[in-house]
């Protein structure tokens, strides 16, 4: 499938479609955790005390969920951020398992097109029933759409576009980690600005 021949990804209709499916989609997941805690205290005050040993290690999960959901919810602007200063790009073959069981995704260094530059997606913590870890082991992932710069950050979609997910070197987002400075014309430098990356 060829990419939209717009100067940036959100000027494509289609991609402004999938922004706001994957904001709803995130929203819900947000609320529906919000409900899970009401109704774990609901079954807290109505459960006998000596039931509730069984109850409160549910709780350990429901934070987990609701910090999960909360931060995917704030990465929802940023997702927007990123479209609407770079193109799509189609990237065969982008897309492999890591040594810990993530999915990696490879892309071309703009300014050097003898390297490349890898992007990690997912944590060891249930990697192995995430989408893209599924679909890359079986080998239905043959070429995903990227927009951005690897060396900072960028959405990676499946070609249409769908399935949007952000991307970043921790170096672009951690504001412990020193910017990366070399390698990096000014204007490049300005764009990933401009998309919300640290860039020293």
């Amino acid at each position: 499938m060829d990419v939209p021949p717009t100067k940036t990804a959100y000027e494509d209709p289609a991609t402004r479609s999938a922004w706001r499916r994957t904001a709803t989609f995130r929203l819900s997941g947000f609320v529906l955790s919000l409900v899970s805690f009401v109704a774990w205290l609901y079954a807290v005050l109505m459960t006998p005390v000596w039931t509730l040993w069984v109850l409160f290690p549910a709780l350990f999960v429901l934070i987990y969920l609701a910090m999960f959901n909360t931060a995917r919810v704030l990465g929802i602007r940023s997702l927007r951020r990123i479209l609407k200063v770079y193109p799509w790009q189609s990237v065969p073959g982008a897309a492999s398992i890591a040594k810990n069981g993530t999915t990696r995704f490879s892309f071309t260094d703009p300014e050097r097109p003898d390297r490349t530059v890898s992007l990690g997606y997912g944590s060891f913590l249930g990697s192995s029933r995430t989408f893209w870890v599924r679909k890359v082991r079986s080998g239905e992932v043959g070429e995903v759409w990227f927009a951005g710069d690897p060396r900072f950050l960028g959405v990676v979609a499946v070609p249409g576009p769908r399935r949007l997910f952000g991307v970043g070197q921790r170096a672009a987002v951690d504001g412990r980690m020193s910017a990366r400075t070399r390698g990096v014309s000014p204007e490049a430098r300005e764009r990933a600005r401009a998309a919300g990356a640290r860039v020293g």
